[in-house]
């Protein structure tokens, strides 16, 4: 690489920085690479084209750099990002400008930024062409467009690369010149060659042109700015042996005579456009007989055909010509011209015609109209076409097509389609039905696939649809005679009896199909009953009607030509029920229960329900009425819709005329301390209000319903509830009985505790022989108990009921609690620890104040040092003292080790402040 002074001295001065800086990035250097096929990376003797860029950037400046991630911002796909192996002849093209190949590396030093930038000056490579052969030549190709049905697609002959060796590759952004003045060159398009070598008939039989041609590619300095490289290219002309025009002929036209005499397969009517150095095939009908004879007699392969198979249906008759390569770069080509013999259709007609009667019983289902045909048979061979595909069934004239599916398709059925021609005559309207089978010539050789192309030049064609045979057709003719109409069967007719009022026609239950319309009345018309196998007379009279009653009948008619016709009529005569008559009702609800069936007169039907009162439903005539509890009202006697008899209803309605209810016997459990009950409140819910209670021991603590609990002893109590209902009724009475208890009171004595030991509610003693629990109160009168937890309060009195088991509770007792000082005799002292250190070994840690702050919850405490200054504050909702200040001034402070003052104020009217010390030890 050349260097300016102005280069240099970058160089110079970037390599004189690295002295100082721990490490440079973004750097850039340029490599030139002008002649990529000499590189050996290896140095095994045999070029690589490969560099390692870590190599390249050291040769070039001396210096290293930290290894890395390598990147091709051109993804050129060459480059190893691990190893920095660059792999030149994978690169596709030479360097058109000095930054068309970039390489970066990224290493740990820079971080996100690039450290190094390599852009890379390839030399253009042109390739290397193939060795010549004896005729000078790189390569010999065949000649793809030199055939005329070739010239309708213009078709390459070579890729022009494929004369060139391929490792290493020429560049691709070169351009192929052809060096020459031929006319049958044609272009270059990209590298691919297109060129003509014209047909010359007759020897010499090759037909070869060389055409020489350069390739160029540019590169720029200081490499060379253009590489070329030549190379000879000899094209050979494909033969060919020309374009077929099939024919097709049909059998009739041989029996015409038109293919009698020899025809010439070389003729234009039959081989265009080949070369007349080719040869014949021998054929299976022994029509070519030597390598260039080209007559043939169809009518002659036509014999041997029939002689096999009079049944051929088509045949394929085939001749081939070939021309041979010239030179082994080409191919051999081969022509078929066939012809396609079909056997002509022969006609067929109907044979038989058959005649039916409507709605005949024996008429069949369903018949094929293809059995009613007859079709040709010549020298004991049939004719017929019995084929799915390529036929096809029609109706010509009638009612209607009888269920036919016609072909839609062709020769491609549609589906349900069959040759058979299948009708329904089930139902079939008289008339006359004409339908039309046909054949298409396709029947004798489906599927065909046979091509014929007449060729108005080298590229284009059109079908030849000349030399189908004709179709074949023929009628197939149904009569369907008419009947007496004797209408539609019909059934499922309903009567009420009186709707009937006298003899029914039977005619004009009938039901008719609105086509046939009238049904047919007259000597030929018979009524049969279907139950009794009996004739009967039109109109028909009803007989009596039990419940319901259903008629069969038959009516048949017949024709002048015996074609029959029956209708069925299927009718229900339905009774009409009766409910009866209902009533209004009185009733005492310690009457016997009744049947409500029973009450009603004028001879009901048994075939009713009952409704009620809260939606009473019954399932049949019998309902049980208990007036001591059934509901009273009026219940609805209804009897249903018997078909179209509409049903009917009447109801009974029934008062209860109702006893008081006093409600079940009771028993309730008292407490003397309950004071006063009220019985009302013990009475069964169900018992009715506005009675009296009687005192049945005389107790006179009654007062109306108002008992006095207090005034009773212990023991048990009988009241009876009277109350009086309707006054044809007795009066009702339930029992009440009462179980009083009576609690002893507890024994208790007036207690004294110490101050200091914070005594509650749960310290004090109490005994009861059949106490259970204890409630304490703080005078005779509060409902509000006292929690356990309580603190005793000096000289306070202090009262306690015993509770048993059913929550029954005694009469209170009183005592007083007295509370000893904190300075007295009898009395454990609390004293404040004289001396505390917080070296954290749980031995006077804290400065313990015993069970002061229990017994004087609303306490403070201030401590003092030497000079008087407050360093700490404390209550029940601060910790103990540790050494440590939680005033503002020395909040947080350790302080430091020595004597300490305190005073504890109890804030209680009951105790007077008092002060110590304490020595704090560090």
């Amino acid at each position: 690489m050349r260097f300016n002074r102005t280069t240099f001295f970058f160089l110079v001065l970037c390599i004189s920085t690295l002295t100082f800086v721990q490490a440079q990035c973004n750097l850039v250097e340029t490599i030139v690479i002008c002649d990529m096929t000499q590189i050996d990376n290896d140095n095994d003797g045999s070029p690589d084209g490969i560099i390692n860029l870590y190599d390249e950037y050291t040769n070039l400046t001396g210096n290293t750099i930290q290894a890395g991630t390598w990147f091709d911002p051109g993804f050129n796909f060459a480059l190893n990002e691990a190893t920095g192996d660059l792999f030149l002849w994978d690169l596709n093209e030479s360097s058109t400008t000095t930054t068309d190949y970039q390489f970066e590396l990224t290493n740990a030093n820079c971080g996100s930024d690039i450290a190094l930038t390599i852009n890379l000056v390839l030399g253009p490579f042109s390739g290397i062409a193939l060795p010549t052969n004896l005729e000078d030549v790189n390569v010999q190709v065949c000649d793809a467009g030199s055939t005329p049905i070739d010239v309708c697609v213009a078709l390459p002959d070579m890729d022009l690369f494929e004369a060139l060796e391929s490792l290493p590759s020429p560049h691709a952004n070169g351009e192929w010149i052809y060096e020459g003045s031929s006319p049958n060159f044609n272009n270059i398009n990209g590298s691919e060659l297109f060129v003509t070598v014209p047909y010359a008939p007759g020897p010499p039989l090759v037909d070869e042109e060389t055409f020489e041609l350069v390739y160029r590619v540019e590169g720029i300095a200081p490499c060379d700015l253009i590489q070329e490289t030549r190379v000879k290219i000899s094209v050979v002309r494909q033969v060919f042996s020309g374009l077929a025009q099939n024919q097709r002929i049909c059998e009739t036209s041989i029996l015409n005579g038109d293919f009698d005499n020899d025809i010439d397969l070389t003729d234009d009517q039959f081989l265009i456009f080949e070369d007349i150095e080719g040869t014949w095939e021998m054929d299976m009908f022994g029509q070519v007989t030597s390598l260039g004879d080209s007559e043939v007699n169809i009518n002659s392969i036509y014999q041997q055909i029939i002689a096999n198979n009079v049944r051929f249906g088509c045949v394929d008759v085939d001749f081939m010509y070939s021309v041979e390569q010239r030179s082994g770069v080409c191919e051999d080509t081969n022509t078929t011209i066939s012809f396609k013999l079909y056997e002509s259709l022969r006609p067929f007609s109907q044979s038989n015609f058959p005649e039916f009667c409507e709605n005949d019983p024996s008429i069949p289902t369903t018949i094929n109209l293809y059995d009613q045909l007859t079709f040709t048979t010549e020298n004991g061979v049939l004719f017929d076409y019995p084929s799915d595909a390529c036929t096809q069934w029609s109706l010509l004239s009638g009612p209607s097509n009888l269920g036919l599916v016609s072909n839609g398709g062709g020769c491609t059925p549609t589906p349900g389609y069959s040759h058979l021609g299948s009708i329904s005559l089930a139902g079939a309207e008289p008339g006359t039905y004409v339908f039309q089978y046909t054949v298409s010539p396709e029947v004798n050789c489906n599927p065909d696939n046979f091509s014929a192309l007449d060729y108005l030049d080298a590229c284009t064609s059109v079908a030849d649809t000349s030399g189908f045979c004709n179709a074949e057709t023929a009628e197939v003719v149904i009569v369907i005679y008419p009947k007496n109409y004797a209408g539609e069967d019909t059934m499922g007719i309903e009567f009420c009896e009186s709707d009937i009022t006298g003899p029914i026609d039977l005619i004009s239950l009938l039901q008719t199909n609105g086509v046939d319309d009238p049904i047919y009345q007259g000597p030929l018309g018979v009524w049969t009953d279907l139950d009794t196998g009996s004739i009967i007379t039109n109109p028909f009279i009803l007989p009596t009607i039990t419940g319901q009653q259903t008629f069969n009948f038959i009516y048949n008619t017949t024709t002048a030509n015996n074609c029959l016709d029956s209708a069925t009529l299927t009718f229900t005569v339905f009774e009409e029920y009766s409910p009866g008559v209902g009533s209004t009702l009185d009733v005492c609800n310690d009457e016997n229960a009744f049947n409500l069936f029973d009450v009603l007169t004028d001879n009901p039907s048994t075939t009713g329900t009952w409704s009620g009162p809260n939606d009473f439903v019954s399932t049949d005539n019998n309902v049980i009425f208990d007036p001591a509890t059934s509901t009273a009202g009026e219940y609805i006697y209804t009897v249903p819709d018997n078909g179209l008899c509409m049903g009917g209803e009447t109801s009974i309605t029934i008062t209860v005329l109702s006893n008081a209810n006093a409600g079940s016997d009771m028993m309730a459990t008292l407490c003397q301390s309950d004071l006063q009950i009220d019985l009302l409140n013990l009475l069964d819910p169900q018992a009715d209000f506005g009675g009296t209670f009687i005192d049945l021991d005389s107790t006179s603590a009654l007062n109306g319903s108002i008992l006095d609990v207090t005034s009773l002893n212990e023991g048990s109590y009988d009241f009876e509830y009277q109350v009086q209902g309707n006054t044809l009724c007795d009066p009702d009475s339930a029992l009440i009985t009462i179980e009083v208890l009576d609690i002893a009171s507890p024994n208790v004595e007036d207690q004294t505790f110490c101050l200091i030991d914070g005594a509650t509610i749960a310290d004090l003693i109490v005994t009861s022989n059949d106490a259970q629990s204890f409630n304490w109160y703080d005078d005779a009168s509060s409902t509000s108990i006292l929690p356990a937890s309580t603190l005793l309060v000096n000289n306070e009195d202090y009262f306690v009921t015993t509770i048993d088991d059913n929550g029954c509770e005694s009469d209170r007792v009183s005592m007083v609690v007295m509370l000893l000082p904190l300075n007295d005799d009898t009395c454990d002292d609390c004293e404040i620890n004289d001396g505390i250190s917080d070296n954290g070994d749980g031995d006077n840690d804290v400065l313990d104040l015993c069970n002061l702050p229990v017994v004087f919850p609303n306490f403070e405490l201030e401590i003092f040092n030497r000079y008087g200054t407050i360093v700490f504050k404390g209550n029940r909702n601060t910790e103990l003292f540790h050494g440590e200040s939680n005033v503002s001034l020395t909040l947080g402070d350790r302080l430091p080790s020595g004597v300490y003052f305190y005073v504890f104020n109890p804030n209680d009217s009951a105790a007077e402040p008092f002060q110590g010390h304490f020595y704090l030890s560090r």
